[in-house]
């Protein structure tokens, strides 16, 4: 039902210019069988949940197993196909830990290197 709701927005298209589109998602969600109040639909409801679904799946790929959020910002962000893609999605999240681990193994080289260096002052 959400998906044919968010389609009756699209039918406001007709009015903007694109026809042809409004045709094809009407027939197809069999929207005039509903009973939707258009009123009640905000204009661009259907790109705000696809927007919302890619922002979540960037979250989800920017989580850490033990729940935790990976430092620094996200490489790049990921495009609505690559969204819906699980091994895109995988390998952005091996790419994350992998620049985790570096991240660590340079902050633990920093202090041993500083701890080296307290040892020898003394």
């Amino acid at each position: 039902v959400l998906p044919d709701i968010c389609l009756y927005g699209t039918q406001q298209h007709h009015i903007q210019g694109f026809s042809h589109s409004a045709f094809t998602f009407g027939i197809e969600s069999h929207i005039s069988q509903s009973n939707i109040n258009g009123a009640l639909v905000p204009p661009a409801a259907l790109i705000s949940i696809i927007q919302k679904g890619l922002q979540y799946v960037e979250a989800e790929v920017s989580i850490n197993e033990d729940g935790t959020l990976f430092d620094g910002r996200p490489i790049e962000s990921l495009s609505l196909i690559d969204a819906v893609m699980p091994d895109v999605v995988q390998t952005r999240q091996q790419a994350y830990r992998d620049k985790l681990a570096q991240q660590q193994a340079a902050a633990a080289a920093a202090a041993a290197a500083a701890a080296s260096q307290q040892g020898s002052a003394k």
